[in-house]
């Protein structure tokens, strides 16, 4: 007869029924399998063969294969991160990882064999960031899972494609000049929110998703509280509002008074709160936003750069007009004031020259070949920056 927790039951039809854990899911949620006999005897007996076949790991204990561990990823992050974040890491893993690593098993996931997938996905026209990205993702992944299912791959120990970024290129002070006559002789939203990101530095998905609520003329300040982007994932894309990109991007952006005052006067017909480029409660697209400030700069006679460098240009021109690197990192609202060291700060040839003009060397009266620098060191500005490019001068003793 059976017993009690056997899980072994008879059914109406006079057969008996036996159920056995095959395995679990990669959240640690039994899944059950199933065996039938016409007596109690040949079922308990067909029950305690399949268990026997179950291998000794579970899931929670190595047996996770790449899509499981995938699955597993995007169910636990999809409350944390981003939908257009999601969307993108949904679109990575079912273009490029699981058609090819699906199936694999974390613990036979080499780093060769990891390595080898990097060099497959360059080798069939994939750039080398897109592959490193993909490459950031899978470890990123290997690491919850890990943590959470108890599940190791070898893999993560793989080193990543090799990529340098490439140097985003700021407009020079007469290009500024050139886009901002242009918009002045026949003003409109689009090319005064084109004139308002180099003003303040904003992203693109913030100025798409801006509302005319957050701009107060009074104290001369607008506020990021949203951004628009176009989310991909498996099904195809749509346009969201969400969040800004990090808590950090959620702030306050003192604008320049001209620039106030200008979109004081420019903006008096659009409701209060209707997003600024569209007057409507619908954000402008900013794939839209983007071919406009393409045309934009071909009416100027400017050399195409890609939107983002007008946040560059916006941000090199603060660092070198005297604002401290950690204002200019809560303006630009970056979590770590690293990135904006790291990545923003391109000085012109301008103010290179300047810069050298200050630390140009002298030679000490009578004392032949010696160099001194015509400033005492103590008192240069802790803002200095030398690089290789300086045209640092020097000039010997005869």
């Amino acid at each position: 007869m059976p017993r009690r927790g056997e899980n072994i039951y008879k059914r109406k039809d006079g057969r008996w029924e036996g159920r056995y854990i095959r395995g679990r899911t990669p959240a640690g949620k039994a899944e059950y399998g199933y065996v039938y006999a016409r007596s109690y005897t040949a079922c308990r007996e067909k029950r305690r063969k399949m268990e026997k076949a179950i291998p000794q790991k579970s899931v929670l204990t190595g047996e996770m294969s790449v899509a499981q561990a995938v699955s597993f990823f995007l169910s636990d992050r999809r409350g944390e991160l981003k939908a257009s974040t999601i969307g993108r890491y949904a679109y990575m893993t079912s273009h490029y990882i699981i058609p090819e690593l699906g199936t694999v098993m974390l613990h036979e996931l080499t780093p060769e064999k990891l390595s080898a997938f990097f060099r497959q996905l360059q080798d069939g026209g994939l750039s080398c960031k897109t592959a490193r990205d993909i490459g950031v993702l899978l470890k990123t992944i290997f690491k919850v899972v890990k943590k959470k299912c108890r599940c190791d791959c070898p893999g993560r120990d793989a080193e990543l494609p090799a990529y340098r970024g490439k140097k985003v290129e700021v407009f020079a002070d007469h290009e500024i000049a050139a886009l901002a006559q242009k918009v002045l002789e026949t003003p409109d939203i689009t090319g005064l929110c084109i004139l308002l990101v180099l003003n303040t530095g904003l992203r693109l998905g913030e100025i798409c998703a801006l509302r005319k609520s957050d701009i107060d003329y009074r104290s001369g300040f607008l506020r990021i509280e949203r951004s628009a982007a176009r989310v991909r994932d498996t099904s195809g894309t749509r346009l969201t509002v969400q969040a800004p990109k990090s808590s950090s991007s959620a702030r306050l952006v003192a604008i320049p008074n001209d620039m106030l005052e200008l979109l004081e006067t420019t903006t008096q017909h659009i409701r209060s709160d209707n997003y600024l480029l569209t007057n409507t409660d619908t954000p402008m697209e900013p794939r839209t936003l983007q071919y406009r400030y393409r045309k934009l700069l071909e009416r100027c006679g400017i050399r195409y750069r890609n939107f983002h460098a007008l946040r560059h240009t916006y941000a090199t021109r603060c660092m070198e007009n005297g604002v401290d690197i950690k204002s200019l990192s809560e303006l630009l609202g970056h979590a770590d004031i690293r990135t904006t060291l790291q990545t923003y700060i391109h000085s012109s040839l301008a103010h290179k020259r300047q810069v050298v003009q200050s630390i140009c060397f002298l030679p000490v009266e009578g004392a032949c070949g010696v160099l001194v620098p015509s400033k005492n060191p103590s008192e240069l500005s802790a803002n200095t920056v030398l690089s290789s490019e300086s045209e640092a001068c020097f000039v010997n003793c005869v």
